[in-house]
């Protein structure tokens, strides 16, 4: 058997978690390969197991490393993501299916999750065939409607920035006054919404592709109940910053096109850009800089909405 090292710290998987994984994909199995797929909030490896009558499982090892965030974060939950993975395990929507999963831990070395492997990558680019897999997978998630979902955490931001008396223009920006009016919407209150099942973090990064097919929606520690238009948001908000607003704008008209419940209101969009930008850093490249420009361009169009 093979395994990755990590140059930056991080160790591979112990020698009590590989057991593990023999033992929950069956007896006799034989773990043939650990490769290691990434590093970011949790550590990634690709791991194949032999079976003891000749059957490659192609998994992913999903590991919490971060004891700070499991301390503090309340959205670094693997019990939740446990969770959501076994109730999608149910449904069409392309998520990685659960095989195992030792929250405790009691065999792992950290919190850890099991799960079939999804094969892909990140789209590169935002044309009409992209943006519309991404419409129609994200009308997937908001069908889902099992008992399960109203246990889920409700959604709620991740900085309650009115609360701290936190909200002020980013360093960066240019129109001062333009987030002045964001914040002044947001603390306004959000308008009435149904709530249901949600991603909470959707946005291309989170999709895997197969040439030109979505085949995986992966990252499902945030999901919860809440707003729909929130994913709508977070989409938005990240096509509009890479690609420009036209690119947001066309993907919540596919979305509506496939005959869902309407979700979208531009407070949304505000409170995630609230959410998710605020302590974005000061560009430092002429190509940060202009995402941040065709950012605000697009801000400003959702505030003249209102």
């Amino acid at each position: 058997m093979s395994v990755d090292q990590r140059p930056d710290g991080v160790p591979p998987p112990s020698g009590a978690t590989l057991r593990w994984v023999r033992e929950v994909t069956g007896q006799g199995g034989l773990v043939a390969s650990v490769r290691l797929m990434g590093v970011d909030s949790t550590t990634l490896h690709a791991v194949d197991v032999l079976s003891a009558t000749g059957v490659l499982h192609r998994l992913a090892l999903r590991r919490f490393h971060r004891a700070d965030r499991l301390r503090t974060d309340p959205w670094y939950r693997p019990t939740n993501e446990a969770t959501v993975l076994g109730l999608l395990g149910s449904t069409d929507v392309p998520a990685p299916r659960l095989v195992a999963a030792d929250t405790t831990p009691t065999m792992c070395d950290v919190p850890t999750l099991l799960t079939t492997r999804v094969p892909g990558s990140p789209p590169v680019r935002a044309d009409r065939n992209v943006l519309a897999q991404l419409a129609e997978t994200l009308a997937l998630i908001h069908a889902v409607d099992l008992p399960v979902v109203r246990a889920l955490p409700p959604y709620r931001p991740y900085y309650d920035r009115q609360r701290d008396g936190d909200r002020r223009p980013p360093a960066w920006s240019a129109a001062p006054r333009l987030w002045n009016r964001v914040f002044d919407v947001v603390a306004a209150g959000p308008p009435p919404a149904t709530l249901g099942f949600i991603h909470r973090d959707y946005h291309p990064g989170q999709t895997l592709w197969d040439g030109d097919r979505l085949v995986g929606v992966v990252d499902w520690t945030t999901g919860c109940l809440g707003p729909r238009g929130i994913d709508l948001a977070r989409m938005r908000l990240n096509l509009a910053g890479r690609y420009g607003g036209e690119a947001a704008e066309q993907f919540l008209a596919l979305y509506r096109g496939v005959g869902v419940t309407d979700a979208h209101h531009p407070y949304w969009d505000l409170l995630d850009t609230c959410d998710g930008l605020l302590d974005a850093p000061e560009p430092s490249t002429p190509a940060a800089r202009a995402e941040w420009t065709r950012f605000e361009d697009w801000l400003a169009r959702t505030v003249a909405q209102l």
